[in-house]
């Protein structure tokens, strides 16, 4: 090999060296701090006014999911990204309105993009037994947790006599239990209450959009007796931080 030939080499493999050294000193962050997480909705493991202040803000972004529902041939809402503390850190997750074979109304998917797990909150139960809170794949089979079937019950059909706002309180707090049996002992009971409270109103909000068109007899039941509307929603959603501290705390108490 000539000489020449020889020094182009060396040159090359110096270059490539050079440049892998920096490429793994940028990738063990010598390249600036990472991209942060974008998310609409941020919870916080210990600060129950920083998670109440939050919530209260959220009407908006709730009801513009909610409203193209009312288009039936709209199958997906945009999606609220939320997110959560986890034993494993923090983590973003993906709360939609959805019509699937889970439940043609729109209804609650929540979607965790770590680890690929999905969960559509749907309403089962009758006038006779009750309605109940139903976790199930988008195919709409109820979803197990140690052999359990994840279905909680939810309303009492005989019990007609609650305000519109009690409803809303009471639904969070299975919607709470519900999500965190789902995903387990990865999150703390405040923050899983935090979640409950989004949940159902979002729920609510997304059975609103469909309006009494609904054939399901048990969702027909609850529009009708619970009296609840957009503006109820509003309300409960609005309300000072310290209304909303005081359920949270009182659903994590209920949670343990």
């Amino acid at each position: 090999m000539k000489g020449s030939d020889r020094g182009t080499l060396a040159d090359a493999l110096g270059a490539l060296v050079f440049g892998g050294a920096v490429a793994l000193l940028a990738g063990c962050g010598g390249g600036g701090a990472p991209t942060p997480v974008q998310a609409d909705l941020a919870l916080s493991t210990t600060d129950d006014a920083f998670n109440a202040n939050r919530l209260r803000r959220l009407y908006q972004k709730l009801s513009s999911m909610a409203e193209p529902m009312r288009n039936r041939s709209v199958r997906e809402s945009p999606p609220l990204r939320v997110q959560i503390p986890t034993a494993q850190g923090d983590e973003v997750m993906l709360f939609s309105l959805v019509r699937n074979r889970a439940g043609e109304y729109p209804h609650l998917r929540i979607a965790r993009p770590r680890t690929g797990e999905h969960a559509n909150f749907v309403f089962g139960g009758s006038i006779t037994q009750g309605m109940t809170l139903r976790l199930t794949d988008d195919e709409g089979r109820t979803l197990q947790r140690d052999g359990n079937d994840l279905e909680f019950p939810l309303f009492d059909t005989r019990n007609r006599s609650r305000a519109p706002q009690d409803w809303i309180a009471t639904g969070i707090r299975i919607a709470a239990l519900a999500f965190l049996v789902w995903i387990g002992a990865v999150v703390v009971r405040g923050v899983a209450a935090a979640v409950g409270f989004v949940a159902f109103n979002l729920i609510v909000l997304g059975l609103l959009a469909a309006g009494l068109g609904i054939t399901i007899p048990i969702i027909r039941w609850f529009l009708e007796t619970s009296g609840i509307d957009w503006e109820t929603v509003r309300r409960f959603v609005e309300q000072t931080a310290e209304a909303i501290i005081a359920l949270l705390r009182e659903v994590a108490n209920r949670l343990s």
